[in-house]
């Protein structure tokens, strides 16, 4: 037998014999948790879901009525804008009738009958939304009575040259209360004051006085 088969039929043993070694080693090495260190971590994860959950919810209610305030909002500048482009009354009016109509829905058309209710005519009509995807969101008239159409519909009305009137032409300065309910109670509320001027600005009524907050 030549030196070099010797030497190799030597070695194989001790190959194997560590190539056994190292499996084992790596059997021990692969754990997994034990059941205190998983109860641990649930409640970890526990705690952790207490003390975020009202702050997740209260983000959720300011982002609803951030969205409900910027679009009742951007509806509002849209009517002016338009009347005053094309020099024609425009209203925006709720779909429905009920104090509260303007979450269900609204449109936003030429009146130059001053009625404030849409003729039907697709050339007329300037723009409208549907209802908000939740019953928790409320767009309601803050103190005073109300401009309501000729068939009893909340009503935001503008003159050919952009000012917030009543249907006569006398000011139709005005206010709304967009405001996010849950479980039965109001939870957030701001509100959206129109001057004269047709110009809308939000105000925090932080004394919630319904019927002052737009003064």
């Amino acid at each position: 037998m030549l030196p070099s088969q010797s030497i190799s039929l030597w070695r194989e043993p001790v190959e194997l014999r560590r190539v056994g070694h190292d499996r084992r080693r790596l059997r021990k090495s692969v754990t997994g948790f034990t059941l205190i260190e998983l109860l641990t971590v649930l409640a970890i994860l526990g705690a952790l879901v207490a003390i975020a959950a009202p702050n997740l919810q209260g983000f959720l209610l300011r982002s609803q009525r951030q969205q409900a305030v910027s679009e009742f909002s951007t509806a509002i500048a849209l009517a002016r804008s338009e009347a005053v482009k094309r020099g024609v009354p425009v209203s925006l009016a709720a779909v429905h009738g009920g104090a509260e109509a303007f979450a269900a829905g609204w449109r936003i058309f030429l009146d130059p009958a001053r009625t404030g209710v849409f003729s039907g005519s697709p050339s007329d009509l300037i723009a409208e939304r549907e209802a908000f995807n939740t019953t928790e969101v409320r767009i309601g008239r803050r103190g005073g009575s109300p401009l309501l159409s000729t068939d009893g519909k909340l009503v935001i009305h503008f003159d050919s040259i952009g000012r917030a009137t009543t249907f006569s032409g006398a000011s139709g300065a005005t206010g709304f209360t967009v405001s996010v309910w849950r479980g039965g109670d109001e939870k957030l509320k701001q509100a959206l004051c129109i001057g004269w001027a047709g110009r809308v600005r939000t105000v925090e009524d932080k004394a919630d006085n319904e019927a002052g907050g737009c003064v």
